[in-house]
């Protein structure tokens, strides 16, 4: 059988561990890593992967010939959707970390460009492969539960200064984004993907406790209501002291 081949667009946390278990599965093969930082790049040399390192999207694109396949994208946040929708109009397949984008108008980009060069876009949100999340699916869309009345989801994270350390994306609106992409997008997918959309949204939200190391806040409420019926509510923060606290979601049926 033919090897998937991969490149891997961001060698930070997130693209180590993409690089790690492509390099790792007999079914793929890591063909390149992008980085503009020369630091990150040396990284792959301590992880034992022997593979090419290129320092921009634009050297990977003249050099790489379509030896790839399918490029992950694990950039900065505000960087995605530029670089998927550069990445397919030059021929490849890309895999998207969470989130998607920054806004529902480059993400609907990204869609329409995969539609216009015929590639494939998978976005990163594994928590739908989760058994307690596939249970959850089943047993709202067999209605063993009944009819859904309520749904609570509760996020209480930890993200210090040990986080939001100096110089960093993270923190930033423009690449960062805030809590509800970086941190709580997986809790958002699953609401939409087990009870459907939602309408008469509102929300308050606060910057507590992160004022000098973020642009945006780190706490909120929001309630609505599924247009499939019942109604919800997303309470999130990332002020927890020194570590997470809770991440739930509770459904109250008929």
């Amino acid at each position: 059988m033919s090897k998937v081949r991969f490149s891997v667009l961001g060698f930070g946390r997130i693209g180590q561990r993409h690089a790690k278990i492509i390099h790792e599965l007999e079914s793929s093969e890591l063909i390149s890593i992008i980085d503009i930082e020369k630091d990150q790049l040396e990284k792959s040399k301590t992880l034992n992967l022997d593979t090419k390192t290129f320092s921009s999207i634009e050297e990977f694109l003249k050099k790489d010939a379509q030896e790839t396949q399918v490029v992950c994208i694990a950039t900065p946040n505000g960087f995605h959707t530029s670089y998927a929708i550069q990445l397919m109009n030059s021929g490849y397949n890309v895999v998207i970390e969470k989130p998607m984008g920054l806004s529902t108008v480059s993400c609907e980009k990204v869609l329409s460009t995969m539609i216009e060069t015929n590639k494939k876009v998978f976005v990163v949100k594994q928590n739908r492969y989760s058994p307690p999340s596939k249970w959850l699916k089943n047993i709202v869309n067999q209605k063993l539960i009944g009819e859904v009345l309520i749904v609570q989801t509760n996020c209480y994270w930890n993200r210090d200064e040990r986080y939001y350390s100096a110089g960093s994306w993270k923190g930033t609106r423009d690449l960062d984004g805030g809590a509800l992409f970086t941190q709580f997008s997986h809790f958002i997918d699953l609401l939409y993907w087990v009870f459907g959309d939602i309408k008469n949204v509102r929300a308050i939200v606060k910057n507590f406790t992160h004022p000098s190391l973020k642009d945006f806040d780190d706490s909120g409420f929001a309630q609505f209501e599924f247009v499939n019926g019942g109604m919800g509510s997303l309470n999130y923060s990332t002020s927890c002291w020194d570590q997470n606290m809770e991440s739930s979601i509770t459904v109250i049926g008929t």
